[in-house]
């Protein structure tokens, strides 16, 4: 990281300038979680905070099992517990809905003490600082940190990974959806087309790095039938499916032979996923900034993004947009694979998620408050190769930003 703030900064951002974007999602934390105590954010001292049918702060979750009928946000201290490996909590579809309670978000410690038990449904509201997580807050410092930046589904892992790759989980059924579930799918089971795809259509270069041994973020793509059948010799398989030797991404990086758009896939232990260490993701994080400011010509044209899936099943306390009764895409009628009943609920928007833009347009310590979800990460994509992305439903383009506020 050093070396990427000793790079002269250009004078101006333009996209043009920009031949790399490398995205990195991460999983399982929510902005207040870990962000709620950073300062210039919208955190815990957010003079606007949603009030709850009782009048009380968002912050006062209704809790049963307490005396006092609620309980707040409460720090999770590395420095005295194992607080850094709190389990994770449910974020099924049902669960995530449930919490959000048709928009009056009061509701989180009831669904979680449900789903999770009595000692793991209280984590819902624990938080880290600046003490617990240092790697995470200097990353903020150092660039730009986005404090409206939603998950794309009001559920787990897959579906928002698929909203990140494709810009749909197939709410109407037409290929093989939807998508509410993580696993329980089989391979090959759905069929919509992916950014990918379109990019290899395009002749746009791009590749998913991941080392052998498995990756947080490759199951999804064998429960999609292109994938699950590509061959050997063919772009999905080389380019997504074939693992990558250990180092190729940083080997890439220091030779200047990125793709256009690379998507990186963490192995799990790295992934910070609850109960997994956000010290090791951490680690994973620094290291693929370090290898692209390791060469100034390859710092000087490449954007990285850092975003997470999902909020795992931990509070935040921003209200998401969803969109009116009956717009199309954006409601779940039917049934997934494995038995999900949508409900005729909405997708989305999710809760809010940590996103960080490193590049040399994105230092400073700045705060973009622009609303963006997963599907922002495609339409700045968009903007750059000049691909569409047709999956993405005219409600979250007239909803959410593309991004390109970030630069400066």
């Amino acid at each position: 990281m050093r070396k990427a703030l000793a790079a002269t900064p250009p004078a101006h951002a333009r996209l043009s300038d920009i031949k790399h974007v490398v995205m990195l999602m991460q999983e399982n934390r929510s902005f207040d979680h870990y962000f709620g105590t950073l300062s210039g954010v919208r955190g815990f001292d957010d003079p606007h905070a949603l009030r709850l049918p009782g009048g009380r702060p968002v912050f006062h979750q209704p809790d049963p099992s307490n005396q006092d009928g609620y309980l707040l946000p409460y720090r999770l201290n590395t420095r005295i517990s194992a607080a850094q490996a709190i389990p994770s909590t449910s974020h099924a579809w049902t669960v995530q809905h449930q919490a959000w309670n048709n928009g009056r978000m009061d509701n989180w410690l009831p669904a979680h003490l449900a789903a999770d038990g009595s000692i793991n449904g209280s984590y819902t509201m624990g938080y880290f600082t600046r003490d617990d997580i240092p790697f995470q807050y200097a990353l903020a410092d150092a660039f730009t940190i986005c404090d409206a930046y939603h998950c794309s589904v009001l559920g787990p892992t897959w579906p928002n990974r698929y909203m990140w790759l494709s810009g749909t989980i197939d709410a109407d059924g037409q290929f093989g959806g939807p998508s509410l579930e993580t696993g329980k799918v089989p391979d090959g089971h759905f069929s919509f087309k992916t950014y990918p795809e379109r990019l290899t259509e395009a002749g746009v270069s791009w590749k998913v790095y991941h080392s052998p041994g498995g990756a947080t973020g490759l199951p999804p793509f064998s429960a999609l039938k292109q994938y699950a059948d590509a061959q050997p010799g063919s772009p999905l398989y080389e380019q997504a499916m074939k693992a990558s030797p250990l180092g190729q991404f940083e080997y890439d990086a220091l030779n200047d032979q990125l793709p256009t758009v690379s998507w990186l896939l963490p192995p799990s232990a790295m992934d910070e996923h609850p109960a997994n260490l956000p010290a090791a993701g951490a680690t994973f994080v620094a290291g693929k900034i370090d290898a692209i400011a390791a060469n100034p010509a390859v710092w000087a044209k490449t954007v990285f993004i850092l975003s997470y899936d999902e909020n795992d099943g931990l509070f935040d306390h921003v209200l998401p947009a969803t969109p009116p009764p009956g717009t199309p895409g954006e409601f779940v009628t039917g049934t997934s694979p494995s038995g999900v009943q949508g409900g005729g609920l909405p997708t989305g928007l999710g809760y809010r998620v940590p996103c960080i833009v490193v590049s040399p347009w994105t230092t400073g310590g700045w705060v973009s408050s622009e609303l963006f979800d997963h599907t922002s990460q495609l339409r700045l994509l968009e903007r750059i190769t000049g691909v569409a992305e047709t999956n993405i439903t005219d409600w979250r383009r007239h909803t959410v930003g593309d991004l390109t506020s970030v630069f400066r």
